[in-house]
């Protein structure tokens, strides 16, 4: 071998994904990703916790499995870690971009000079947001002034894909330690259907009837979904709830 070609060296081929996730990267800042469909903003995401990896089968997989791009945020890290190809880094990264979006929508219920009430839509979305898009029923408390003023929300129980159990008397001690005067209670359907069984309108009239032994009021009692939303409050006045 001679000296000259003993110099040359070879330069081993970038894989494919390479180029690719550069493109991405580029027709996201082109637009701030409203061009881009919903596998490839979820591809860009993977990318920050997966490497060295093409990952694009990853998020048209993810998608597939929860339907949609939130239901693959709103995901625990125990379900997504259940998907093949996704480990503790991904799943912390997809949850945290769920707790931040949620807490964008919570700033719109926040430091308000009026009651949160008056802008239902504004409460329709927290709720869709913060539970609308999860696995299993979960109730989300949100916890208000004698104004109606927003005072702290919480998921106080979860339970299974059709069912959650509500315990009246936790919910009035929690009402008392955050010093709320009014409440207003939210749940989610995971099938998507928010017409409320017969179940929950009776723990609906027994948490009022609790609530009012203490001088706290139930404002509202939504059902919430990925597609829509029932508000007792609104509906059911004829059937002495409200």
């Amino acid at each position: 071998m001679s000296q000259e070609s003993s110099k040359i060296k070879t330069k081993a081929k970038e894989p494919d994904y390479v180029g690719h996730r550069q493109r991405l990267k580029a027709r996201f800042l082109a637009d701030l990703g409203h061009s881009m469909p919903d596998y490839e903003l979820l591809e860009l995401l993977l990318m920050m916790a997966i490497p060295r990896r093409d990952v694009k089968p990853l998020a048209k997989k993810l998608l597939e499995h929860y339907g949609n791009l939130a239901g693959v945020l709103a995901a625990t890290p125990d379900e997504l870690m259940k998907v093949g190809g996704i480990g503790s880094g991904t799943a912390l990264i997809c949850s945290l971009v769920h707790v931040c979006t949620s807490r964008i929508c919570g700033e719109n219920l926040k430091d308000k000079d009026t009651p949160i009430l008056t802008n239902m839509q504004r409460v329709i979305e927290f709720c869709r947001t913060r539970i609308g898009y999860a696995g299993q029923e979960q109730l989300l408390v949100i916890y208000t002034d004698v104004h109606g003023k927003y005072i702290k929300d919480s998921i106080e129980q979860a339970g299974t894909i059709n069912a959650v159990v509500i315990s009246p008397r936790d919910i009035v001690e929690k009402a008392l330690l955050y010093k709320a005067s009014r409440i207003i209670i939210a749940h989610n359907h995971p099938s998507g259907d928010c017409i409320p069984s017969k179940e929950d309108i009776d723990m609906t009239k027994k948490l009022k009837e609790a609530l009012k032994t203490v001088s706290i009021a139930l404002d509202d009692h939504i059902v919430i979904s990925s597609r829509g939303y029932y508000s007792m409050r609104e509906r059911l006045p004829f059937m002495n709830v409200w």
